[in-house]
C-alpha cells in the first residue's frame, strides 16, 4: 500500500503560470521544485545556455592547484595513471581525463581496479604494481575521498597524487562537530568536503572530470568545442547512470548531451548505439540510465571494466564494433543472473527473522558479487526498505547497500566502522567490504541504532497537483515532457483525479498483464486513455475488496468497473502511426472514499 502526498507551496502558482505563459499544472511542478524566481524558472524550461566558466570552477577547492600540477607533469613528461573505478561513472571518469591528457600531449594509462579481485577504491597492491611500472603521478577519479592508507603509501613512492572524487569523506563526531577524515593528496578535488566552497555538491566524478578536463584544455591552449562536447556526452552518460540530482548543473549536463549524442562522431559510443538498436531513435534519459548505462557497467560486473574504457578511447572503427557487441552480450547474460538474485533475496526478506526488519541484511554466498548492487536495488524498490545485499568473496564477504530517501546509508555504516575492512558511499548507496563473521553483529548493530517508523517504511507518491480531465491535453503533455529529463531530484510529475470511471478496459502483451483501459470523468464526462504497466495484483486486490467473488469473471469480460476510482498518472504522449495523443501511465489507482 501506497501513501499519496499531495505537494504543498507556498509560491503563486497562478501568477508564476501567467508570468511564463505556461499550464498552471507545469507551474506547480516547477514551484515544487523550488523554483521561485522567473530567473530561475527560465533556465529550468529552457536550460543555461553557458557551461560554468573556469573561474566558477577554480572555486572547487584544489582544482586550479590540480589542474595546474597535472599540466605541469604533462609539460614534463611524465608518468600519468588514470585510477578509476568499474561502474559508468568510473569508467566515463576515466575516459574524459585519458582522452584530456593525450589532447595535451600526456603520457597517460588507465587503471581500472578488478571487481571481484580487487574490489572497489585503490588498493595496497595496486599501488606497488603502479610504483614498479613507474609511475609518476596518480590521478584517482570516481575514488580516492577514503583511500587515506594507500595514498600515503602512494606519496612514500614518489608519486604526485590527485584525486577527483564526490563520495562523502569519513568523519569523527567530537561533540557536535565533525571532524573530517581526509587523504594527504596533494590536491584534494571534491565538493563534499567541508572546506570546498563550490556551491553546487551533487555533480558525479564525470562531471567534476569533465569540469577538471576543460579547465586542463583552456589553460593549455587546447580548447576545441567538438571534442569538448564529445567530453560532456560521457559526463551527461554518467550524471544519468550515477543516480545524482538531476538538477542546475546536472540537468544542463544532461540536457547538452542528449542533444550531441544521436549525432555523435564518437566511434565506441557510434557503435554501443548502433549494438543496442537506438540508432536513428530520439534518446531520453532513459537509453542512458536503462540501454546504454547497463552495458557500460556489465564489463566489470562480468569482466573487466578495461573493455569499457578501451572501447570509448579507440578510434579503430572494427575495434570499436566487438568491443561494444561484448558489451551488449555481457548485459544479457548480467540480466538473468539479476533475475535469479533478486528473486531469491525477495523470498529471504519475507521470510523470518527478515521479514520485520526495517533495515534488511541479506547473506547469500552463491550471489554473483556483480550483481550485488542491483539486487539490492530492486528489493528496495519493491519493499520501500534500506538494503544491505552480501555475497561471498575472495577475502571474506563483500556487500552492496541501497537506501531509501530517510535512511543515511553511509552515516549509518560509519557508525559500524569497526566491523569492515573497507566501505564508502552516500546517502542512497554504499560498498563494503568484511569478515564473514562480522555479517550478523553488523545486522544488530544497525537494527538496534535504526530510528526508521512505519511511516518512512511506506513509499510515497508525492502529486504535483489534482487535475480535472478538462485541464490535460496535448500542449500540457508537451510542456511536462520539456521539464525533462527526469531522474533523482527531478521526477516524473505525477498527478491525481478523484471519481473516475474505468468505461472499458483490457489486458495485453505477452502476458496479458499490462492494463489499457479508458477513463471517464464523472463531473466532466470526458475520457481519456490511459496504460498501466505494473497494476495487475492492485486491480485483482481493488477486484476483490469491492466486488463479490461471484461476479469477477463477468467484470473481467465486460470490461467495465461501475463503481468511482481515484488515480495517480503521469501524463504522457503516445506516437502511433504518426499521429499523436495523451496518454496517462497510472502509477496507482484506489476506490474513491464515499
Amino acid at each position: 500500500m501506497k501513501r499519496w502526498m499531495r505537494k504543498r507551496t507556498k509560491v503563486d502558482t497562478l501568477q508564476m503560470a501567467k508570468d511564463l505563459g505556461i499550464r498552471h499544472a507545469t507551474a506547480c511542478v516547477l514551484a515544487n521544485r523550488q523554483i521561485k524566481t522567473k530567473k530561475e524558472a527560465m533556465r529550468f524550461l529552457y536550460g543555461s545556455a553557458q557551461l560554468p566558466s573556469i573561474e566558477e570552477v577554480y572555486r572547487m577547492k584544489d582544482m586550479k592547484h590540480g589542474v595546474l600540477l597535472l599540466l605541469e607533469a604533462i609539460r614534463q613528461k611524465k608518468n600519468i595513471v588514470v585510477y578509476g573505478d568499474y561502474d559508468v561513472d568510473g569508467v566515463m571518469s576515466s575516459v574524459i581525463l585519458c582522452k584530456s591528457i593525450l589532447r595535451c600531449g600526456g603520457i597517460v594509462k588507465s587503471y581500472v581496479p578488478h571487481r571481484q579481485k580487487e574490489g572497489y577504491g585503490l588498493n595496497k597492491e595496486a599501488v606497488e604494481r603502479l610504483t614498479a611500472e613507474q609511475t609518476q603521478v596518480l590521478l584517482t577519479c570516481d575514488n580516492g575521498i577514503a583511500a587515506l592508507r594507500e595514498i600515503e603509501l602512494a606519496k612514500e613512492k614518489g608519486m604526485t597524487v590527485i584525486v577527483l572524487d564526490h563520495h562523502e569523506p569519513a568523519f569523527i563526531q567530537e561533540g557536535t562537530e565533525r571532524k573530517e577524515l581526509l587523504p594527504q593528496a596533494d590536491a584534494l578535488i571534491d565538493p563534499k568536503q567541508a572546506a570546498c566552497a563550490y556551491p553546487f555538491k551533487s555533480l558525479c566524478a564525470a562531471g567534476i572530470s569533465f569540469r577538471f578536463a576543460c579547465c586542463l584544455l583552456q589553460e593549455a591552449g587546447k580548447e576545441d568545442e567538438a571534442f569538448q562536447n564529445e567530453l560532456l556526452t560521457f559526463a551527461s552518460i554518467a550524471t544519468v547512470c550515477d543516480i545524482v540530482d538531476l538538477l542546475d548543473e546536472n540537468r544542463d549536463l544532461v540536457k547538452k548531451g542528449l542533444e550531441y549524442l544521436p549525432n555523435t562522431k564518437q566511434t565506441g559510443l557510434r557503435a554501443l548505439i548502433e549494438e543496442t538498436g537506438l540508432q536513428g531513435r530520439e534518446l531520453t534519459e532513459y537509453h542512458l540510465g536503462f540501454v546504454i548505462g547497463p552495458c557500460v557497467n556489465a564489463t566489470g560486473r562480468l569482466e573487466s571494466a578495461a573493455t569499457a574504457v578501451e572501447l570509448f578511447m579507440t578510434e579503430d572503427s572494427q575495434k570499436a564494433r566487438s568491443c561494444a557487441k561484448l558489451l551488449v552480450e555481457l548485459n544479457a547474460e548480467r540480466k538473468q543472473m539479476t533475475i535469479q538474485a533478486t528473486q531469491n533475496a525477495l523470498l529471504k526478506a519475507k521470510e523470518e527473522p527478515y521479514a520485520s526488519d526495517p533495515v534488511l541484511v541479506l547473506y547469500d554466498p552463491l550471489v554473483q558479487e556483480s550483481v550485488a548492487g542491483i539486487a539490492a536495488g530492486r528489493v528496495k524498490d519493491q519493499l520501500h526498505r534500506p538494503v544491505l545485499m552480501i555475497t561471498k568473496s575472495e577475502n571474506g564477504a563483500k556487500g552492496s547497500a541501497r537506501s531509501i530517501e530517510a535512511y543515511h546509508m553511509f552515516e549509518a555504516l560509519l557508525e559500524c566502522k569497526e566491523l569492515f575492512t573497507k566501505f564508502g558511499g552516500h546517502a542512497m548507496a554504499a560498498g563494503f567490504s568484511l569478515p564473514e563473521e562480522n555479517i550478523a553483529p553488523l545486522r544488530e548493530k544497525l537494527l538496534a541504532s535504526c530510528k526508521l517508523t512505519a511511516e518512512d517504511l511506506t513509499a510515497v507518491l508525492r502529486i504535483e497537483k489534482e487535475l480535472e480531465f478538462s485541464e490535460i491535453d496535448l500542449l500540457l503533455a508537451k510542456e511536462l515532457k520539456g521539464l525533462s529529463p527526469f531522474g533523482k531530484g527531478n521526477p516524473a510529475p505525477l498527478f491525481g483525479t478523484k471519481a473516475v470511471y474505468m468505461d472499458r478496459f483490457s489486458w495485453i502483451g505477452k502476458n496479458r498483464d499490462i492494463l489499457r483501459v479508458t477513463l471517464r470523468e464523472e463531473k466532466s464526462g470526458l475520457r481519456l486513455n490511459a496504460i498501466s504497466f505494473d497494476g495487475k495484483e492492485t486491480f485483482l486486490a481493488l477486484l476483490e475488496e469491492g466486488f463479490p467473488k461471484i461476479w469477477h469473471e463477468d467484470i473481467m469480460e465486460c470490461g467495465l468497473i461501475s463503481k468511482p476510482m481515484d488515480f495517480v498518472y503521469s501524463v504522457d504522449i503516445n506516437t502511433y502511426n504518426g499521429r499523436s495523443s495523451v496518454q496517462l501511465v497510472l502509477k496507482d489507482f484506489r476506490w474513491t472514499k464515499e
